[in-house]
């Protein structure tokens, strides 16, 4: 078994990649710092996803080892309304020259979504060695308060997404203040909207951290202004 490469896991809609051009700048990205040779253009890699799932809606893992060769993995996308999120300290971000970087090493992950499963919740919720709020297992996470959005700097430990890379790039056009800072679990608690972001949904509202029941907003929530502008950009392409 090859230990050491990098990975994507792209949603593919009706034989069409969400959001591809974040996911192969992170892969060139990631394969230039790394010295793992990328051999693929980027049409080549939207063809190679589109041929893992030519049908319906599914999460496609590519995965790029040392020595420039890859592989591809399909599993279902099952998309969730809700997620829960439990606080694990047994399992601490920190930020590094690999932090940014979609590895695949995921052991501390797994652990810590193994936990957070044990006591009945959806997600992880991790934090730095400082006690910063930092991302989840498995996903960036998001809060709304006051009419600005927050969420944990890179220097949190936290993956360089791509759909917060995305919602950096748009919050200007949408007219929305964003702040990447360092933030406790009690600024997370008293936010108007609690959201994360990954692959599977685009953005998933939290309704639960630990055993405090998180607000749902009334109205559009903007997590669901944000998965439009996503799928609408996906719908022209």
């Amino acid at each position: 078994m090859e230990r050491f490469g990098i990975f994507e896991t792209v949603r593919v809609e009706s034989g069409k990649p969400v959001l591809i051009d974040y996911h192969y700048s992170r892969l060139r990205r990631s394969s230039f710092f790394l010295d793992i040779p990328l051999k693929l253009s980027r049409e080549e890699f939207d063809r190679v996803l589109v041929e893992g799932a030519p049908h319906g809606t599914k999460l496609v893992r590519f995965t790029l080892y040392k020595r420039g060769n890859f592989e591809i993995s399909v599993r279902d996308c099952k998309k969730r309304k809700f997620v829960s999120l439990f606080p694990v300290y047994s399992v601490r971000r920190s930020y590094s020259i690999l932090s940014e970087h979609k590895t695949i090493d995921i052991m501390d992950s797994l652990t810590a979504i193994d936990e957070a499963k044990r006591f009945g919740y959806d997600e992880a919720l991790l934090f730095d060695e400082k006690g910063f709020v930092s991302e989840t297992a498995f996903a960036n996470i998001f809060f709304f308060k006051d009419g600005i959005l927050f969420t944990p700097s890179l220097m949190c430990g936290c993956l360089r997404g791509t759909r917060r890379e995305f919602i950096r790039d748009i919050c200007k056009e949408m007219g929305l203040p964003i702040v990447e800072g360092f933030f406790k679990l009690k600024d997370v608690l008293n936010a108007d909207e609690v959201f994360i972001t990954s692959s599977r949904e685009d953005t998933c509202l939290v309704n639960k951290i630990g055993s405090y029941r998180i607000k749902i907003p009334k109205g559009e929530p903007i997590s669901e202004r944000i998965k439009k502008v996503i799928l609408r950009l996906h719908s022209l392409n």
